[in-house]
């Protein structure tokens, strides 16, 4: 009796001996420098490639604000936490669930954030920044459990597509981009690049490239809020991840 998995496996075997269909060919050659360059890119000065990473992040569901200065970078992440938690209690139905997280930012360690004195700020306004050390116990990850917001900043950003790329090493913890509802990553223009191809063209003339991947246990690319969508395309935001992201680009 012919299995299921033989009937498509044969149709597949028919389909592929038709010479008539414009397949690839095996071995195509491989793209050239210059050819992938153009596949994704930006144009501009810092701040117009500030511009463009924005435009796109805002195509996938994510906001943004671009600002002159640390200080001000500083300024809007306290505004930014402020309205969040506003939101959340205008939209809350019922009696607020008392976990003792509600004002914690679950964060990278404060020397690993590209903006001074954050820590010191958030307390004075009420918040807890919150670094994870190790997340391999129960207890630990009860800790954190239940809190809404992220704080990281990036090891590189991308104008071209609106990406961030994170990695995950002593006081960065992959956990503080993926755990949280809502993330907010800080970006100074030194950090922005037209597109993932000219930072790895970087990284590889300094000849940095080999240390970064051995320092770094994992390398995330994020591109805007987490997305997943059912067999009809129907999207929903922050099921494997954040529904909110937001960057803060700023010149440093």
């Amino acid at each position: 009796m012919t299995s299921t998995r033989d009937e498509i496996l044969s149709r597949i075997r028919i389909i592929l001996s038709r010479p008539d269909l414009p397949f690839p060919p095996a071995e195509a050659p491989p793209l050239g420098a210059e050819e992938r360059m153009t596949v994704t890119s930006a144009e501009g000065d810092q701040r117009d490639l500030a511009v463009r990473f924005g435009a796109e992040l805002a195509n996938l569901y994510g906001t943004y604000e671009i600002l002159d200065s640390e200080v001000e970078a500083r300024l809007a992440l306290v505004n930014r936490l402020g309205e969040w938690k506003a939101e959340e209690e205008a939209a809350r139905k019922g009696p607020a669930l008392d976990t003792g997280q509600e004002r914690m930012v679950l964060a990278w360690a404060p020397e690993r954030l590209p903006v001074d004195s954050i820590a010191e700020t958030l307390t004075d306004v009420g918040w807890q920044l919150v670094v994870p050390d190790n997340l391999a116990t129960p207890e630990s990850r009860d800790a954190v459990r239940f809190i809404r917001f992220g704080l990281t900043g990036v090891d590189a950003a991308f104008a071209s597509t609106g990406s961030i790329l994170v990695a995950s090493s002593k006081g960065q913890s992959r956990s503080a981009s993926l755990l949280p509802l809502r993330h907010i990553a800080l970006i100074p223009f030194s950090r922005l690049y037209r597109n993932f191809e000219e930072w790895l063209a970087e990284k590889r003339e300094a000849g940095s490239l080999p240390e970064l991947l051995r320092e770094r246990a994992a390398w995330h690319m994020i591109t805007g809020p987490s997305k997943s969508a059912d067999i009809e395309l129907n999207l929903t935001l922050g099921v494997h991840g954040p529904k909110f992201v937001h960057a803060i680009l700023f010149a440093d």
